[in-house]
C-alpha cells in the first residue's frame, strides 16, 4: 500500500505514517497518515496473528516494528512487546499489580507510549517505568504514591504519559502539583506545577493556544490549560464535575474551540477559548461519551456517542454549533474510531470492526466484521497497514487492511 504525505487536521506537525507510538497514534488525534482500504463487504479482513495478554483496556502502541501493551494475569500486570508483522514475543516484563475490577474486568487503562528507543508504562497503583525498546531492559521506575505522594483515582491511574520536548508529562495528582514533568532520559523530575486537582483518566493534550505550547488536561472535576514554558502556570481552569470523577476522554482543541465529555448525565460541551474566558458555545447532556475519544475534522469533530444503557452512535457534529451532520448506529453503547481523509474505521465495544466513507452530511458503512469478543473499550492502533486491537478480556488480534 501506498504511503503518502498528508497534512492532519491543520495541526502543525505532519506525519509520515508507519508508527503508532501512543495512544491515538503519533499525533494523539485517531488520524491515520496511510491509505486505507475500507472495501470489506464481500471478504473479511485476514488475521495475522492473535496473543493472549491478560485483561485490562491498555491499547497497543508501534513503533519500529515492534508492537507493545500491557495486561494483567493472577494480579500481575505483563508489558508484552511483539514483533508487529509475526506476533513472536521479543520480551516481557512481568511485576505484581491487582487486578481490581470494580464493576468492570479491572487492569491496565494506560497505552505504554514509545520515543526514541525508550517504552514508558504506567500501571493503576501509579508504578511509572521506562524500557529500553529493542532489549526490555528497565531504565528507571518512579512511583506516582512514592515519589510525588500522589492520590489514585477509584479506578487507578489511566492517563498515558506524553512527551513534550525533552519531557515527560504525567498526572500523579497530589494535593499540589498535578501535573509533573519528569526528564524522559533519566526520570528526574524538572518541574512540577502548584495547583491541586483530582485525578481524572485522559492524557495531557498539548496544543497552541494563544501563542503558548499548552497542555490541556482533564482532571476529575475540571478542565485546566498548562503553559509548558512556563513549568506549569495555569492559564485558566474550567470546572465540570462528574460523578466519582470520572473524565477520561480526552479533550479536543482546534480553531480556538474545546470540546469536553463525560457520561454520567454530563454529555458534551464546547468552549469558545477566543476570550479572556471560556465561554459555552453549547452543550448537549443526551448526548456523551463516557470514555470514547472525539477525532478534529475541518471544524468538525468524528466519533461514537454512548453510555451505559444508551445506543452507540458514530456521528460527525460542527463544533462550532452542536449540529449533527450525520449519525450512524452501531452495536453496543460504545466504540471507538480511526480515520484517514474521509475513511473511517469504528471499532464497537462488541468487537465488530466497521468500514466505512463519511461525508459533510452522510457516512456509508462499506464492510463489517467481528473480530473480538465483546466487550471492546480500547481503540485499536494502525501501522504499515495492521489494524492492532483488543478486548478487555485479554484477546490481542492483528489484522491486515492491505
Amino acid at each position: 500500500m501506498k504511503v503518502f504525505l498528508t497534512i492532519l487536521f491543520a495541526l502543525p506537525v505532519i506525519s509520515y505514517a508507519e508508527d503508532w507510538p501512543g495512544f491515538l497514534g503519533p499525533d494523539g488525534n485517531g488520524a491515520v497518515a496511510e491509505e486505507l482500504y475500507i472495501d470489506w463487504n464481500d471478504e473479511a479482513p485476514k488475521t495475522l496473528w492473535t496473543a493472549d495478554i491478560g485483561k485490562g483496556c491498555s491499547s497497543i502502541s508501534v513503533a519500529g516494528g515492534l508492537a507493545v501493551t500491557v495486561g494483567n494475569s493472577d494480579n500481575k500486570d505483563t508489558v508484552w512487546c511483539f514483533d508487529a508483522a509475526t506476533g513472536k514475543v521479543k520480551w516481557k516484563d512481568t511485576y505484581e499489580e491487582k487486578l481490581d475490577p470494580k464493576f468492570y474486568t479491572g487492569g491496565p487503562g494506560a497505552t505504554p507510549l514509545i520515543h526514541e528507543g525508550r517504552v514508558y508504562g504506567l500501571s493503576k497503583s501509579g508504578r511509572l517505568a521506562c524500557y529500553d525498546l529493542k532489549s526490555g531492559k528497565i531504565e528507571w521506575t518512579k512511583s506516582f504514591k512514592k515519589d510525588f505522594k500522589g492520590k489514585a483515582p477509584m479506578w487507578g491511574y489511566s492517563a498515558s504519559p506524553t512527551v513534550f520536548e525533552d519531557l515527560l508529562l504525567c498526572l500523579p495528582c497530589p494535593k499540589s502539583g498535578a501535573l509533573v514533568a519528569l526528564d524522559k532520559k533519566s526520570g528526574e523530575l524538572r518541574w512540577q506545577s502548584e495547583d491541586p486537582a483530582k485525578a481524572g483518566y485522559s492524557a495531557p493534550v498539548i496544543a497552541d493556544y494563544r501563542g503558548k505550547k499548552t497542555a490541556f488536561v482533564f482532571h476529575g472535576r475540571k478542565l485546566v490549560a498548562y503553559d509548558l514554558a512556563a513549568k506549569g502556570v495555569v492559564l485558566f481552569d474550567y470546572t465540570w464535575r462528574t460523578p466519582y470523577d470520572v473524565n477520561a476522554s480526552n479533550p479536543v482543541f482546534q480553531n480556538n474551540m474545546l470540546h469536553l465529555s463525560s457520561g454520567y448525565g454530563m454529555g458534551n460541551i464546547v468552549l469558545d477559548l477566543s476570550g479572556d474566558e471560556p465561554k459555552e458555545l453549547h452543550r448537549d447532556r443526551d448526548r456523551r461519551m463516557i470514555f470514547q475519544n472525539a477525532l478534529p475534522k475541518e471544524g468538525d469533530i468524528i466519533g461514537v456517542f454512548g453510555d451505559k444503557g444508551m445506543k452507540a452512535e458514530v456521528y460527525r457534529m460542527e463544533m462550532k454549533t452542536g449540529k449533527l451532520k450525520w449519525a450512524v448506529s452501531i452495536p453496543g453503547s460504545r466504540g471507538s474510531a480511526l480515520m484517514s481523509g474521509d475513511k473511517l474505521i469504528i471499532l464497537s465495544e462488541t468487537g465488530e470492526l466497521i468500514f466505512g466513507k463519511e461525508s459533510d452530511n452522510q457516512f456509508s458503512i462499506t464492510g463489517r466484521h467481528k473480530i473480538l469478543p465483546k466487550l471492546c473499550w480500547s481503540p485499536p492502533a494502525f501501522s504499515d497497514g495492521r489494524l492492532f486491537a483488543r478486548s478487555n478480556g485479554g484477546k490481542l488480534v492483528c489484522v491486515s487492511l492491505k
